[in-house]
């Protein structure tokens, strides 16, 4: 910004004329003014105030998926988690304070995605999360011409907390994306340009690698290491898992119901873990409800305890039935999830798959 000094000089030529009694004009002697140079005040227009103001401008990072065919870019400094992998992939990326949050969600299925029924399906979902209202929806177009649907709008995803979000659902054949940024409604709208600035950075790569797993006609899951094995019905499909102590997911083509089985190694009994579960489950998940509890027999005649319960984890609110099994060191975790609007129509599907939990 140029500073503009403007010098102000003004020769002041004082002529007094004074008449002597005799009326003659007497000779008065002229003074010269000193003038001292004065420095003009700084104009500072607004555009200039907004430009002093505005903050420096993000280094930025790229995160780029070849397994599931995209990139996005997200400021420097912010945290990259995957919180679930496979055919339900979910990518989470924080700010160091966590008050904004990338969300990608990713899913594929056997047939072609259909845009409309996405969206359809996503907001029949939100709409019944705590405090959720849409402020604006409608198509959108966003990186290099990626046509999509865009919603805005606030609500409790499942953080426990009311945000401001905006996602936009994006559709390449067989796989249906949610792309989005949500975050405590001051920063979120500090950082408005952040947030339409990472929006529009998602790419599709021209190719991805991930292969869907075809539904089967029913089968069963073996696993040497841990000793166990486990049944699934006809449509079904089992995946590993990308977080340790994940051992197989097991799912219906629609993706609920599905079935998790976690192992690890812990010295502890079924009432003192069922005890820790339900206390850790309380704490993390929001709007936590427990519908009942208690010890059952699996088909083969092995002990264990059931839980079930229903809260928001990842952005999705579900009902659950965590089965415990404890093997000498060995803790087995079977997870079942559903909508809650279907627990009813797929308890049965879940108690089957459950209990045909076998130790070899």
């Amino acid at each position: 910004m140029r500073r503009t000094l403007i010098i102000v000089g003004t020769l002041l030529i004082a002529i007094l004329l004074a008449f002597v009694a005799c009326g003659a004009p007497a000779e008065v002697e002229e003074e010269e003014e000193v003038v001292t140079p004065v420095e003009e005040e700084e104009v500072v227009t607004p555009e200039e105030e907004e430009e002093v103001a505005a903050p420096e401008e993000p280094q930025w990072t790229l995160y780029e998926s070849t397994e599931h065919g995209f990139s996005i870019e997200y400021p420097e400094g912010w945290t990259e988690n995957v919180q679930r992998a496979g055919a339900y992939f979910f990518l989470e990326i924080t700010d160091s304070e966590g008050r904004l949050a990338v969300d990608i969600s990713l899913e594929y299925r056997t047939e072609e995605i259909v845009l409309t029924d996405l969206v359809s399906e996503g907001k029949a979902y939100m709409e019944a999360m705590p405090e959720f209202e849409l402020s604006s929806e409608g198509d959108v177009t966003i990186g290099e011409g990626i046509p999509g649907y865009e919603m805005l709008g606030t609500g409790d995803l499942g953080t426990g907390a009311v945000e401001n979000f905006r996602y936009v659902v994006l559709v390449r054949g067989k796989q249906g994306f949610w792309v989005g940024v949500r975050g405590e409604p001051a920063d979120f709208d500090q950082h408005q340009k952040t947030v339409d600035a990472i929006i529009d950075s998602f790419k599709l790569l021209a190719t991805y690698t991930f292969i869907l797993s075809i539904p089967t006609e029913g089968g069963t899951y073996t696993n040497a290491d841990y000793g166990f094995s486990i049944s699934y019905p006809a449509g079904w499909m089992e995946a590993p898992t990308g977080r340790p102590g994940e051992v197989v997911s097991l799912s219906a083509a629609e993706g609920l119901p599905s079935i998790m089985v976690r192992a690890w190694t812990e010295e502890t009994t079924l009432a003192d873990y069922a005890s820790k579960l339900k206390e850790d489950i309380s704490k993390h998940m929001g709007d936590y409800e427990l519908f009942s509890e208690g010890e059952i027999t699996l088909a083969d005649g092995t002990p264990a305890y059931e839980i079930v319960f229903s809260g928001t984890m990842e952005g999705y609110h579900l009902k659950c039935k965590y089965v415990i099994v404890i093997q000498e060191a060995n803790i087995f975790l079977l997870q079942g999830f559903t909508m809650p609007a279907q627990f009813e129509q797929d308890e049965a599907v879940l108690d089957e798959v459950v209990r045909s939990f076998h130790l070899e």
